[in-house]
């Protein structure tokens, strides 16, 4: 209506667009959050399997650590400005108890997505704010280089001050399927090639059956291109019918697909990777020494699980049932390279639906890091993983989706309170999905 105030547009009820409308809201401004999915927060309930990992207890700056420089660069203002600290705050006065792990994770002491989710939602159930779940956004509006709207279908949601916080483009289940990118794209941006991150990789031969479910703890994993190792991570694997997954897994993941677009590439894992090539021969010597009428096989039950030993020395041209007194001292050297070296197979495929995050986006040159404002739309605001941002597994990239969603929400509503009404725009462009 004609001197009535439109809302401020959020588009995303993820991790970001709820932040962004709390704030908003804490500073007095109205709100209209337009979610596609039926129900807010689906990818807060799936996050941590289940459990969410709310944010990291890290201060700002080792938080920042965990980025590549640029990104941190672009994080600074916002991670001090809603910290890790603030966001558990802000869940425990929702009653919403949390518990820090001795690796710094943070989670609800249930152990309960959904009751971050109902914490996070609690501040909007005000008149202030519309919740529109089931409404797809299909472009953004705007006025002589300034935003004006959203477009749900045939229907326009005016607005001075918008807000884009729809998340990537991994797990589309949960609506993310990358719709922001190509209006943005439409309006100017420019979107940094998308990349799986923190991905299971898919192995080739696959992974046999009977290893699946089947645990590698404490080594290191290292993706090869060729003869030569580019990214390695310490950590646990996980054998599954995907592939190879699991936190170090999870890491290397997004190293994998770019080895992958190169040539051909290949996973390894050392088993004792504080361990040297001749401290362990010389300890496999003296295991065999002491236990000589004992198969290889057995001895390797030290360092291997069961599941893997037989076929593993078969594939490595070691008799399993060999014993260690008939043991040759090449064989013993094979063995050796066996575990400071597994060998996990060829990397396959890297998905990017099956990505916890997305790498790639929005570029950061593109986008203010004090307000979230695009430099190119006024009036726009970006934050949360349509960003180019993309963290490591613990909680970060949770944290990254809170802190640019409140600063975002605050700056559109500083804006929007310094807006004078006006009535609904004519559209001038739009982008299109």
């Amino acid at each position: 209506m004609t001197g009535e105030k439109d809302p401020i547009a959020i588009v995303g009820a993820g991790a970001a667009g709820i932040m962004a409308a709390r704030r908003a809201l804490e500073l007095g401004g109205m709100v209209l959050l337009l979610e596609r999915n039926p129900k807010p927060g689906l990818k807060i309930l799936i996050s941590g399997g289940g459990k969410c990992n709310i944010t990291h207890a890290g201060s700002p700056d080792e938080l920042l650590r965990a980025f590549p420089r640029n990104e941190a660069r672009f994080l600074k203002h916002s991670f001090f400005t809603l910290t890790g600290g603030g966001v558990t705050r802000a869940v425990e006065r929702a009653g919403v108890q949390t518990l820090v792990r001795p690796d710094g994770r943070i989670f609800p002491a249930r152990g309960s997505a959904k009751d971050v989710l109902s914490a996070l939602l609690a501040p909007l159930g005000v008149p202030s704010c519309t919740l529109t779940p089931g409404t797809r956004v299909t472009s953004l509006v705007t006025r002589d280089g300034c935003a004006a709207g959203v477009r749900a279908g045939e229907r326009l949601f005016p607005s001075s001050s918008v807000i884009v916080a729809t998340g990537g483009a991994s797990y589309p289940e949960t609506g993310t399927t990358g719709d922001a990118y190509r209006w943005l794209a439409h309006l100017g941006h420019t979107i940094v090639p998308l990349q799986p991150a923190l991905a299971p990789i898919g192995v080739d031969p696959p992974t046999p059956r009977e290893w699946r479910g089947v645990a590698l703890r404490g080594g290191r994993l290292s993706v090869h291109s060729g003869e030569r190792r580019t990214s390695s991570w310490r950590g646990d694997i996980l054998f599954s019918h995907e592939g190879i997954s699991g936190p170090a897994a999870l890491e290397v993941s997004r190293a994998a697909a770019r080895a992958l677009e190169q040539g051909p590439a290949h996973l390894e894992y050392d088993l004792l990777p504080a361990e040297e090539y001749p401290e362990l021969d010389a300890q496999l010597t003296g295991r065999i020494r002491s236990d000589s009428g004992k198969t290889i096989a057995t001895l390797l039950e030290e360092f291997l699980p069961r599941a893997l030993i037989k076929p593993a020395l078969e594939a490595a041209g070691v008799d399993p049932a060999k014993r260690g007194y008939a043991l040759k001292r090449e064989d013993r050297r094979t063995v050796v390279r066996l575990l400071k070296a597994f060998p996990l197979g060829r990397i396959s495929r890297v998905e990017l639906t099956r990505g916890e995050v997305t790498a790639g986006g929005v570029s950061l040159a593109e986008v203010n890091p004090r307000t979230m404002e695009s430099r190119l739309v006024r009036g726009l605001y970006i934050c949360g993983e349509v960003l180019d941002i993309t963290g490591p597994v613990g909680g970060y990239n949770l944290q990254a989706a809170f802190s640019t969603g409140y600063v975002a929400g605050e700056a559109a509503t500083q804006a929007w309170l310094t807006h004078a009404p006006e009535a609904s725009p004519v559209r001038e462009k739009e982008s299109q999905c």
